[in-house]
């Protein structure tokens, strides 16, 4: 038989021995790594957990460094923005207490500040964060705001800031700096002041007109262009009797000319002279309407000049600048739009054209005496010639009762009436007076008593009532009273200019409100901007609908809420003009063709003009229009201009779930609007010598003032940094959470991954001592002999 030799490497206790190395080895290595394994193999169930954790991990350091730029741009364009918050301030400062100095070049030394520190925005707003313009927007490879000399001076090819202001000033000055108003004297006695051209928007408009003048007709403001007049009549003005027009200015903002009339010798500032005549002379020389009119038209024509060449040229330049950086435009209708009025009768007043005197050359009064022995008594003149010794003279007064006569009789004594005619004595001891005339005028009229009474310069002036005409049928007594027919205001249809009160639908009725020449109907619709207004019968609710009964305010408004302009339409004269913060979008139309062309919208769609706007044609003293001058005009703005917010024009993902905006624009409206007063501030020159200069930069001074102080709604500096400080903070909560997350993540990762030393030294301990015993084992039965095992 064979006899097989012992093999210890193939003995189990030789396997078993090897198996305690290799762990010995695992176990030393997990000691000396702190890893329970150099491979995925030997990590055990949990390193699923482990490599989920590990791709969060990842992606939390994807974030940090997100988080970690965006802060970088976020801080700069802090920075700048507390800059452009500097730069306003202290150009504010300067505007608001800037003097009236001048130096050569016709600017104060604020105005140079801020010339400078325009200059200093532009280059702010081109700050770059790397490669990266950090108020471009989208564009963020592009510059964001052209060069400052640029701007204000222009290209070789393009026309800048500067230019554009002195087209829009000599617009709206006009050739003969009146503000694009025509003044004239239509008759000897009166004043007219017209706009030049309807619908166009340079100069001066007149928006109300009051007066307290006596003796004066004010008509207006009406018609189209629109004007009003000053007819002065027999009686003048007293001492201290004003008339006030007020005018809206190109920017918006509204000036008042107050005139009063003045007797003093000289005449006052603000003031106009009231022709005396001369009580004094025999026989008296009344005052003379037609040297008053020429007088007040001489101090109204001072004081629209002086309007014009102050407030008018700081109004010009401010719109200029708004005509240059705004993206905001306006459509104005083609025509002057008409509509349908039939006025109700309406009361009017006569004024006698003789002013009636006593006997002590004063003006008479309700108490003055008829009877030529009295002192004092109507003056002998008119006493003569009402008296027409000896057979007397008759008035003839149709009113709403009839003809009744109203005899003078010389031989008389008393005052008698019977069926509304009235016999006045004139006789020696006559107890009559000239109240007697008045009430037998008003007997004779059927008019109460109190709507005939004597002014305090002796003129009878006759109220006709709402319902009554008073003809007086001239003659002798006619004359010397003065006396004329006074005819209540008829209804005559006519087709005056349509105003905010024009009625969308209807037919004119007596008396009631102006209608739109052709209707509106229901289901018509007017699309703004793609949205649908809709007519209806009654009961429109909500911003897309209108009734048909509304009028045209209603109308500009329910448009405004649809276009969201902040500056409101308006009609002026008849010409409609719709505003828009955003020319590009504004498209307007009508299912009803004709009746919006009765609006003076005769073309279809309905845009704005695109900025920056031109002064249309040259000369600019007469132009009418403004024009899309983007192809002579040097472009402010550079960067991204599409729709959209600003802050989004730059999105971060910070987190799984978050994103952040932050992005930033140099044509945000409270970035351009500080841009834009500074540039019109620090660009404005004018004579040094000049005779307004002072107070063109004061009214200018003023306007800056106000542009750089926020208002509530509007966009504000602060407003884009708390924006960007709530993306801050919004990245800074992202953070925390990601530094919390990431070290849980890390713990998992640990856990499946990680030995314990403690645990490994316990394990080695343990195997080197079974290697010991094993060792042991081995040693003993490798000295094992036949002897020894027998």
């Amino acid at each position: 038989m064979s006899i097989s030799s012992i093999n210890y490497a193939s003995s189990i206790l030789g396997s078993q021995i090897r198996n305690i190395n290799q762990q010995l080895t695992d176990l030393s290595t997990q000691l000396s790594t702190g890893k329970l394994s150099q491979n995925y193999s030997g990590m055990g169930t949990n390193e699923g957990f482990a490599i989920a954790g590990r791709a969060q991990l990842s992606n939390i350091a994807a974030y940090t460094d997100t988080i970690t730029n965006v802060n970088v741009n976020i801080n700069l364009a802090n920075t700048a923005l507390q800059s452009l918050t500097t730069i306003r301030n202290t150009v504010q400062t300067g505007s608001a207490s800037t003097s009236r100095d001048l130096n050569v070049n016709g600017q104060t030394v604020a105005q140079n500040t801020a010339a400078a520190q325009f200059g200093s925005m532009v280059g702010v707003l081109n700050t770059q964060s790397g490669n990266r313009y950090l108020f471009s927007g989208t564009a963020f490879n592009t510059q964001s705001v052209a060069n400052a000399s640029d701007i204000i001076n222009g290209t070789t090819t393009q026309a800048g800031f500067k230019t554009v202001m002195a087209e829009r000033q000599a617009a709206d000055l006009g050739a003969d700096g009146m503000g694009r108003l025509v003044q004239t004297q239509p008759t000897p006695s009166s004043v007219q002041v017209s706009e030049d051209v309807a619908g166009s928007p340079f100069g001066l408009k007149i928006a109300a007109v009051s007066s307290t003048l006596t003796g004066a007709t004010v008509t207006g403001p009406s018609g189209s262009p629109v004007s009003f007049s000053i007819d002065f009549g027999a009686t003048p003005p007293n001492n201290g009797d004003k008339f006030s027009v007020q005018f809206t200015l190109p920017d918006g903002t509204t000036e008042q000319i107050d005139l009063t009339a003045s007797s003093a010798t000289p005449t006052p500032l603000g003031g106009f002279a009231i022709d005396p005549g001369n009580p004094n002379a025999i026989p008296p020389v009344a005052s003379n309407p037609n040297i008053t009119a020429s007088n007040l038209n001489t101090a109204l024509g001072t004081a629209i000049k002086k309007l014009a060449g102050t407030s008018l040229v700081a109004a010009s330049a401010v719109t200029a600048g708004d005509n240059f950086f705004n993206t905001a435009g306006s459509a104005t209708a083609n025509v002057v739009a008409t509509g349908n009025l039939l006025p109700a009768y309406t009361s009017t007043t006569g004024t006698g054209s003789v002013a009636l005197q006593d006997s002590a050359l004063a003006a008479s009064s309700a108490t003055t005496s008829l009877d030529a022995s009295a002192t004092p008594h109507l003056d002998g003149t008119i006493l003569s010639a009402l008296a027409n010794a000896p057979t007397g003279t008759t008035l003839t007064i149709t009113g709403a009762s009839g003809v009744h006569t109203i005899t003078f009789d010389p031989a008389a004594t008393t005052v008698t009436t019977a069926g509304g005619d009235t016999t006045i004595g004139l006789g020696s001891g006559s107890a009559a007076k000239v109240s007697d005339i008045l009430n037998a005028i008003a007997t004779a009229a059927g008019v109460p008593a109190a709507n005939v009474t004597l002014s305090a310069s002796g003129n009878i002036e006759i109220a006709t009532g709402t319902g009554t005409d008073v003809a007086v049928t001239g003659g002798a007594a006619a004359t010397a009273l003065g006396l004329s027919s006074v005819t209540r205001g008829g209804n005559v249809p006519s087709t005056p200019p349509i105003t905010g009160s024009t009625v969308l639908s209807g037919t004119a009725t007596l008396g009631g409100p102006e209608v739109l020449s052709t209707a509106f109907q229901a289901a018509d619709t007017i699309t703004v901007n793609g949205q649908t207004l809709t007519f209806v019968a009654s009961g429109a609710t909500g911003p897309n609908q209108i009734n048909i009964t509304d009028d045209i305010t209603t109308l500009l408004g329910k448009i405004d809420q649809i276009t969201g302009t902040t500056k409101p339409s308006t009609i002026h004269g008849g010409v409609i003009t719709i505003n828009t913060d955003d020319a590009a979008s504004l498209n307007i139309a009508s299912s009803n063709s004709t009746a919006f062309a009765a609006l003076g919208f005769t073309s279809s769609p309905v845009t704005a003009t695109q900025p920056p706007l031109r002064v249309g044609s040259s000369p600019a003293s007469s132009a009418t229009t403004l024009v899309n001058g983007s192809a002579n005009t040097v472009k402010w703005y550079l960067g991204n201009d599409g729709p959209g917010s600003a802050r989004s024009t730059a999105v971060a993902r910070v987190d799984d779930s978050v994103a952040v905006q932050y992005g930033a624009q140099a044509d945000e409206d409270a970035i351009r609007r500080q841009l834009q007063a500074i540039a019109v501030f620090g660009t404005f020159s004018t004579s040094p010598t000049g005779q307004y200069s002072g107070e063109q930069v004061s009214a200018l001074s003023s306007r800056v003032t106000q542009a750089l102080t926020p208002q509530p709604g509007q966009q504000r500096i602060e407003d884009i940094q708390t924006d960007i400080a709530m993306a801050q903070n919004t990245m800074k909560d992202a953070s925390t959470r990601q530094t919390q997350a990431k070290a849980q993540l890390q713990s998992i990762i640990d856990q499946a991954e990680s030995a314990s030393p403690d645990q490994v030294a316990s394990q080695i301990l343990a195997l080197q001592n079974a290697l010991q015993a094993s060792y042991q084992v081995t040693s003993n039965l490798s000295q094992l002999s036949l002897v020894k095992f027998l």
